[in-house]
């Protein structure tokens, strides 16, 4: 993927096949211990509209830096008013309003089982698994980014919000490779852009 795909695919929030791909690779060997069996993380718990383990949807960039150290990247997109921090190896993105530095969206991403939400859903489950926990109410909306690979899926009124791959017919179709937080009603008018119109 060139970077401006990848930027811009990060800005939306959508993520390609291939980085995805490269998500699910890295996560599954940094889930090995030293001598190759898998090892078992304490589990990280995902509360819809509130936090994912310690990082909650009011801190700041300055006060989750405090917690989880300096970002592995750092992406701004003045258009859309966005600041993004990124750190891949512990499975966080959070993203911030630019001109306000306040939490948009507060996400775990990849293929780290520890993060589970309040009913039970992870990383890697079925999308489908999840419409069966959380329903279609609470202010849910759904984008099918076909072209782009991408289903997102928000629950306005619980700030919660699952992007999984969308590849009808390729073993990866339907997995959860990103599970959100956001404090409830603040995406409301926001929609989901494809990247790829």
């Amino acid at each position: 993927m060139d970077p401006t795909a990848a930027r811009r695919a990060r800005a939306t929030g959508n993520v390609s096949w291939v980085l995805l791909a490269l998500l699910v690779a890295s996560a599954a060997s940094a889930a090995e211990g030293p001598n190759g069996p898998p090892t078992r993380e304490p589990e990280v718990p995902i509360v819809p509209g509130r936090r994912i383990g310690p990082v909650t949807v009011e801190m700041t960039p300055t006060q989750i830096q405090a917690l989880l150290g300096p970002p592995e990247r750092i992406d701004r997109y003045p258009e859309r008013n966005i600041l993004s921090y990124d750190w891949k190896s512990q499975g966080y993105l959070v993203s911030f309003f630019l001109d306000t530095q306040r939490t948009r969206i507060v996400a775990a991403y990849g293929a780290l089982p520890r993060f589970r939400t309040d009913r039970g859903i992870r990383l890697l489950m079925p999308l489908d698994r999840a419409l069966r926990a959380y329903g279609r109410g609470g202010g849910y909306q759904r984008w099918d980014c076909a072209r782009d690979r991408i289903t997102v899926v928000r629950y306005q009124d619980l700030g919660l919000q699952f992007a999984a791959v969308h590849e009808p017919g390729k073993p990866l179709h339907g997995l959860i490779f990103s599970i959100g937080v956001f404090r409830p009603g603040l995406l409301r008018g926001e929609a989901v852009r494809c990247v790829t119109q």
